[in-house]
């Protein structure tokens, strides 16, 4: 089935609950999930917004894999779980988060580093993982891909 026979791509885009400015105001990082899928519909605007995003002359060279169920999704997870687990154990350890101020349970520096475990704990469990995958159009180069990040 090609995007264009997709029920999904014959509905229009649902349009924001909320202002733009209210929008970008009262956002905050997520870092709990619940444990329910995200609707197709949704995932469709988010992706379709994304894609909107700025990049250099206007290429969009990125492409989105979504991963939503099924076996290779959770391997995906696994993997990304893992390797943010380990990344925070390292910087945990490594920035002293137990150490002075953080090894009293109610500073804001230990309370930061225990939502931190558990993000990152949890990250095999995220409803939907996206992974943006660049196109390249030339030779590679250390700022490639910089105009894709807003669209991220």
């Amino acid at each position: 089935m090609s995007k264009h026979d997709h029920p999904l791509g014959q509905q229009p885009v649902e349009q924001p609950i909320i202002p733009l400015l209210e929008g970008l105001a009262t956002t905050r990082a997520i870092r709990r999930y619940k444990d329910e899928s995200i609707p197709d519909a949704h995932l469709r605007d988010i992706l379709f917004s994304a894609t909107r995003a700025p990049s250099g002359s206007n290429r969009q060279p990125f492409r989105f894999l979504v991963l939503t169920d099924g076996e290779k999704a959770a391997q995906a997870k696994a993997l990304i779980a893992g390797s943010a687990q380990a990344i925070w154990t390292e910087k945990e350890r490594d920035d002293g988060y137990a150490k002075g101020s953080g090894s009293n349970p109610d500073s804001p520096k230990s309370r930061m580093a225990r939502t931190m475990r558990e993000y990152v704990g949890n990250f095999g469990n995220v409803p939907a993982l996206i992974l943006p995958c660049m196109i390249r159009y030339r030779a590679p180069d250390p700022m490639e891909g910089a105009s894709v990040y807003p669209a991220v």
